[in-house]
Order: C-alpha cells, then structure tokens, then sequence
C-alpha cells in the first residue's frame, strides 16, 4: 500500500519540495512506483519529499531522476521561479501561422487582464493577504510564460 497523500495541490507555484512531493504523488503507482524505477526504499523516498521533514531531502541527481521520470511541470516551474524566471515547455509551442502569433498576442493581452484583475481584487479590502498574494504571484507567472511563449513564436519566423 502507498503512503497517503498528506498536502492539497492548490494550483499555486511552490516550493521545489512541495512541487517534487506533488509529482511523485500523482505518478501512476505513487511513491512505491517512483522508488521502485530507482531501486530506492519507498520509506526513505516518503521522507525525502516530506515537506515538513528537515534532516532528509533529494539530492540534485534524485531529483533530475524524478524529473525524467515524471516530466511533471510543477518540478520544472518552482525551479524556474527558484532561478527567478520562467518554465515554458518548448515542445508544446506548436508552429503557427499568421493568425497563431495573432492569438498568441490576444493570450498574452488575456493574461495581462487576469492579472490586473487578481490585483485588483485582492486590494478591495486595502491589505493582500497570503493566498491572495500566492493568487498574484501565480498571474504573474503565467504572465511570462505567455510573453515568453510569444517569443518561441516569433522566433518560428526568424530569418538571419
């Protein structure tokens, strides 16, 4: 039997811990799947992903190992945050046409629109609290990842 999950995904960028524990847990087969792919002790595995477990953490090579595994994007964007920057999954930008880098446009306007509105609603009571400001903080991501989304696009039609 698998270790229960202990930590909701609420859908906001976390912690690399956070985003690692997420991942392995919504891998088919769990901890004792990805422990096994590695010949690791499911154990030792639930341990080093706890988030709330301070003496036992992922190496650097673990967790490159259960990225390969998993290709969970939530590894990928708390890294990129991290680094402060950006994840955008370069093999999801499809080549376009004219009308593709238009809407590629009209996503990045759509984006900027959801985040002056998060912003907005988390003001109304003059103070932004905690979920509020991880609320922002996710906008914004998603933000960028569009400008940098458009960016791969335009680079489709480059010419040097």
């Amino acid at each position: 039997m698998g270790a229960k999950k202990q930590f909701q995904d609420d859908g906001q960028i976390h912690s690399v811990d956070l985003a690692c524990y997420h991942a392995i847990h919504a891998y088919p087969g769990g901890v004792n799947a990805v422990a096994a792919g590695f010949g690791w002790k499911p154990a030792v595995l639930q341990n080093k992903i706890n988030p709330t477990q301070t003496t036992h953490k992922l190496t650097a090579k673990e967790l490159e190992a259960v990225l390969e595994l998993t290709r969970d994007e939530r590894i990928l964007a708390a890294l990129g945050v991290a680094g402060g920057g950006v994840f955008v999954p370069v093999e999801k930008v499809e080549p376009v046409g004219d009308v593709g880098v238009l809407e590629c446009g009209t996503n990045l306007h759509g984006g900027s629109f959801h985040l002056s509105k998060a912003f907005v609603k988390a003001l109304e009571d003059g103070v932004i609290d905690g979920p509020e400001s991880e609320n922002l903080k996710r906008e914004a991501y998603e933000l960028q990842k569009r400008i940098a989304e458009l960016l791969l696009v335009a680079d489709q039609f480059r010419k040097d």
